[in-house]
């Protein structure tokens, strides 16, 4: 079905998507701040910290394809409020008791309404907008991870130090309920009725569809970088640097809130005619030198942190990209959640390999300049794969909204 909404209409869709993904970011990043209150309380490792970071999105990288498959015959709105639910529910599940174990499987059912809501969003900014600006649009949702990890982070100053890890789950299970309610009201209703059946066809032409498969790959080296900043950081920093709680929590909230702007810059860039391959580039060609501001000996604390402020306007270029990118590889739009669906399912490896990999790096190796290299290591494969696989895509399937 189309849809004709006014610019007013498309923009408030939007922002109400927008805060949805949020719910996911304040989800995946309240570990962060929260992981030292966590390996205290449970008594971790920095390894099993790790792998409690990859559960969130274990089940990412096996149901991808088949959630955006599945997704045009249960509806947008429903499966948004379905990711709502299933995050509240995580976070319920893991405050209501003191076993690890509860921990793990919370993650994991907030990891469900992640990739859930990753599908959904994108999709149902791509139905409700014009194809001339949606660019514009996709560069707004894009944001939604950095704005929710940017709220985890400006609040765990606040609620850590007197409530501990349970304080920041709390505002979760909140904000999943209010975003719930506002998805209710404002997303338009599903007009068709419930089907569960995988479209077969459409199954097939996902898979054969292989630059999802490179898109994946870089969007999983975008994600590993990102959660290592976030998951990482805050014990790097107060471990390691000396800093406060209070000083980096509120750096990696500058971070994830220069990254929101870079989204929205990267939407627009892309909007006026800029290649997609062009800001994936300059992405990964920014990174190493932030992995070497970061976590190389004989560095100033003040030149560490601008360097993650900086960075942020660069680190922030890919999924613009690569939405906007999987918008004009899919002939139909209801070829859009499957696609959408492959890619993510490839990039969640970077958040189930990436956290786990850089702990037992630095646990192995005795020293954080371990997850320097693994960063600098990743940035060089993504530009490899842009210059073999990438630029070929674009010259074939470009053109500017």
């Amino acid at each position: 079905m189309d849809y004709f909404f006014s610019q007013r209409k498309q923009w408030l869709i939007t922002i109400i998507i927008v805060f949805c993904g949020a719910v996911c970011g304040i989800h995946i990043a309240k570990l962060g701040p929260s992981m030292n209150s966590l390996i205290n309380e449970f008594s971790m490792s920095l390894t099993e910290a790790g792998i409690l970071a990859s559960t969130f999105t274990l089940l990412t990288i096996f149901i991808g394809i088949f959630v955006g498959n599945l997704m045009p015959g249960i509806g947008v709105k429903r499966l948004i409020c379905l990711a709502m639910l299933l995050s509240a529910s995580g976070s319920l599940l893991s405050l209501s008791s003191d076993d690890y174990q509860f921990l793990i499987i919370g993650r994991a059912f907030e990891g469900i309404g992640l990739i859930i809501m990753m599908i959904a969003g994108p999709t149902t900014v791509s139905m409700f907008t014009s194809e001339t600006s949606r660019a514009k649009y996709t560069g707004a949702w894009a944001a939604f991870m950095p704005f929710g990890t940017a709220m985890s982070f400006l609040l765990a100053p606040l609620l850590i130090p007197d409530y501990g890890w349970r304080g920041l789950w709390w505002f979760s299970v909140g904000f999943s309920i209010a975003c719930l309610i506002a998805a209710l009201i404002w997303i338009p209703s599903d007009q068709e009725p419930i089907r569960f059946k995988l479209d077969q066809s459409k199954l097939e032409r996902t898979i054969r569809t292989t630059p999802l498969i490179w898109i994946g790959c870089i969007f999983a080296v975008h994600s590993l970088v990102f959660h290592v900043i976030l998951q990482f950081i805050p014990i790097y920093g107060t471990s390691e640097l000396g800093l406060s709680f209070t000083v980096i929590s509120l750096t990696i909230a500058g971070f994830c809130l220069l990254n929101v702007f870079g989204n929205f810059i990267s939407g627009y860039a892309i909007h006026r005619g800029i290649k997609p391959h062009v800001l994936i580039n300059i992405h990964f060609l920014a990174v190493p030198l932030i992995a070497i501001l970061l976590f190389m000996p004989s560095i100033s604390d003040a030149v560490r942190l601008s360097g993650i402020l900086i960075g942020a306007l660069f680190t922030s270029l890919t999924p613009s990209a690569a939405f906007v990118l999987i918008s004009k590889l899919a002939s139909e739009k209801s070829d859009i959640p499957a696609f959408n669906g492959l890619m993510l399912q490839v990039q969640g490896a970077g958040i189930l390999f990436g956290p786990s990999l850089t702990g037992w790096a630095v646990e192995y190796f005795q020293n954080w300049q371990a997850a320097g290299y693994i960063l600098i290591a990743a940035s060089v494969i993504v530009l490899l794969i842009v210059y073999s696989r990438i630029r070929t895509i674009n010259f074939l399937t470009w053109r500017p909204a």
